[in-house]
């Protein structure tokens, strides 16, 4: 009956690399729709009326920027700004595309800027470590 290999050091790091990259394409995704459910349901209803659409625009800034941010912690800097502004972008824009959304510019203007928000704070953003932008060069 063989034995099994004892695992080498190092052995674990592309796995662990793979679930970060993996982990650093889903967070925005996750972040936007748990955090616009979470406001949905415990701020908004909160709010007075008048106040409910400045809220709304306030967080279609925050909580793509949050979804940005997530990802930059998860992948590092340089991986997390491209990979996360990427899903952003595309995957919610696509959204507000086939939504109708899109017929206002607003709603698209404002995940863009939060996107530049988390552009901005990338660098105060704590990270793991290694960045991932230099894993595959």
């Amino acid at each position: 009956m063989p034995m099994p290999q004892p695992s080498k050091p190092g052995d674990e790091e592309t796995s662990r690399t793979m679930l970060r990259l993996l982990g650093g394409f889903a967070a925005p995704a996750i972040v936007y729709l748990l955090v616009w459910e979470g406001v949905a349901r415990w701020v908004l209803p909160y709010v007075a009326q008048s106040s409910q659409g400045v809220m709304i625009h306030v967080f279609s800034v925050l909580i793509p920027c949050l979804g940005v941010l997530a990802s930059i912690v998860i992948t590092g800097v340089k991986a997390g700004r491209m990979l996360g502004s990427g899903v952003m972008a595309v995957v919610f824009l696509a959204l507000y595309l086939s939504s109708g959304v899109m017929f206002s510019w607003l709603p698209v203007g404002l995940t863009l800027a939060g996107i530049a928000l988390a552009w901005g704070l990338a660098r105060l953003c704590p990270t793991m470590k290694p960045d991932l932008s230099t894993a595959f060069s």
